[in-house]
């Protein structure tokens, strides 16, 4: 019986040897999207919110300069999100196009390629042959391993550029809301202040934990470094205020 573990099915041999796997994530690319998005948004608004709050303003200017950082960055963040999807999408579909023209037009050299490549792996004698064989029997199969092995990429795009960009602008803007919300609520600016931290590194605490679903890290370690990265950005940017503030 497989022992289940959070994120690996771990199998267990007679010997006591293990073996796990990772177990799957349905949508791993829209949750990488979600968790990334979400925590650029915190650091970015948390640093700007810090930074105006060291210049000792008032709370309308903090909260509009936080909606600002919201507003842009969220554009910002859905459309380099967009634009950098489209562009793999564009970039594998025309090495996909280029490998058909030259399985199509020049089978001989590609069908060299493939021994070569599997060669490389070790293959030898009758093996070799066999495998070189089996490739090169179905076009669409030849094709797809000399796009994996040959070049490194997807046999096929895996991304929706729009869904990718509207799932990135989405989590930004949940992700730099929490430390701009304080700021919209009946609180003087101190005490608004205290909340949008205590806010937003819970909330980077929780999605660094999340990132450990992709990366299989340690939670809590993953957790207490995002919590870290957002305090260092914090701490550096509301000092840069005080420097402003004073220099004025």
């Amino acid at each position: 019986m497989p022992l289940r573990l959070p994120g690996f099915f771990l199998r267990t041999r007679d010997d006591g040897a293990t073996h796990s796997e990772a177990a799957h994530i349905p949508g791993g690319r829209s949750v990488r999207d979600l968790v990334f998005g979400a925590n650029d948004g915190l650091v970015a608004a948390f640093a700007v919110v810090s930074g105006v709050h060291g210049g000792d303003v008032s709370t309308h200017i903090i909260l509009l300069a936080g909606i600002a950082e919201l507003l842009g960055g969220t554009i910002a963040m859905g459309l380099g999100a967009f634009l950098a999807s489209k562009s793999e999408r564009e970039y594998i579909l025309s090495e996909r196009a280029r490998e058909e023209y030259e399985v199509e037009q020049f089978p001989h050299e590609e069908r060299r390629e493939v021994r070569s490549i599997f060669e490389q792996k070790g293959y030898r004698g009758q093996a070799l042959d066999t495998i070189v064989e089996h490739v090169t029997a179905d076009p669409k199969f030849w094709v797809d391993t000399m796009m994996t092995e040959e070049l490194g990429l997807s046999v096929a795009p895996t991304t929706a550029p729009l869904r990718s960009g509207l799932v990135v602008a989405l989590a930004y803007a949940v992700g730099a809301a929490f430390p701009v919300l304080p700021y919209a609520w009946s609180l003087s600016v101190d005490r608004a202040f205290a909340l949008s931290i205590a806010l937003t590194l819970t909330a980077l605490f929780g999605v660094g934990a999340a990132k450990t679903k992709m990366t299989g890290r340690p939670w809590l370690r993953s957790g207490f470094e995002s919590v870290l990265v957002g305090a260092i950005a914090a701490a550096a940017t509301f000092f840069a205020g005080r420097l402003v503030a004073g220099a004025i």
